[in-house]
């Protein structure tokens, strides 16, 4: 994990210092659904979390694009006695402090007389990094109904879980538009969809699957 965000600096790094490759600054505004295909517990029915998000584009030769975004957003989440689940908030224990981390590649085509409209298409990795806290109003000592832990032992779990077979990998496709209002600035959208490789692991299907759609403000 470590070695991943170091390769990930070092490759950004040396992208920026590149004065051939043309580059924009970017910020992201959107809602981020997570499927919750869970029918079992109490967990909560594919919660919506809105996000900010930053990043780059880097356009290599021939308009390949490659984009690195971090965008940050909370959850609540329950612990049902083997998984983290989401959760509705009054059945929360812990607010996951979440950052989802995109590194992708591909193309981008330029449409229009004026060449202004940019249709891009991506593919890449998203790494999902989360930390659990107990959530505001729950007591330490607060026991599970369930499985009668203590809320405390609950987040330690969750938090067990984030990283735990491979649940914080998630291969993604990117697809976004983008109108050049001026030498400077671009605004457009992006959809994003996140596949849980931890999931599809473990025998749990697309549990866990996000879909994310953002408004993009560009700044050359």
């Amino acid at each position: 994990m470590k070695k991943f965000f170091v390769f990930a600096s070092i490759f950004l790094i040396f992208l920026t210092s590149v004065s051939a490759v043309e580059k924009d600054l970017f910020f992201t505004l959107g809602p981020k659904l997570m499927l919750n295909t869970d029918d079992h517990t109490k967990s909560a029915p594919s919660p919506v979390s809105y996000s900010l998000g930053i990043g780059g584009d880097f356009w290599l030769k021939n308009n390949v694009l490659i984009e690195a975004q971090a965008s940050f957003f909370t959850n609540y989440y329950l612990w049902d006695g083997e998984r983290a689940q989401p959760a509705e908030v009054e059945n929360r224990t812990a607010t996951a402090l979440s950052a989802m981390i995109d590194l992708t590649g591909g193309y981008t085509w330029k449409a229009g007389e004026s060449q202004k409209h940019l249709l891009s298409a991506c593919g890449g990795l998203g790494i999902f990094a989360r930390h659990a806290i107990l959530s505001n109003g729950v007591n330490p000592d607060d026991p599970n109904r369930d499985t009668k832990t203590k809320a405390s032992d609950d987040v330690s779990s969750i938090n067990d879980t984030f990283f735990k077979d491979l649940n914080f990998l998630y291969p993604e496709l990117a697809f976004s538009y983008s109108y050049i209002l001026s030498e400077i600035w671009k605004i457009g959208g992006e959809f994003r969809t996140y596949i849980p490789l931890g999931s599809l692991m473990n025998g749990n299907g697309m549990d866990g699957m996000i879909f994310s759609l953002a408004l993009k403000l560009s700044y050359k």
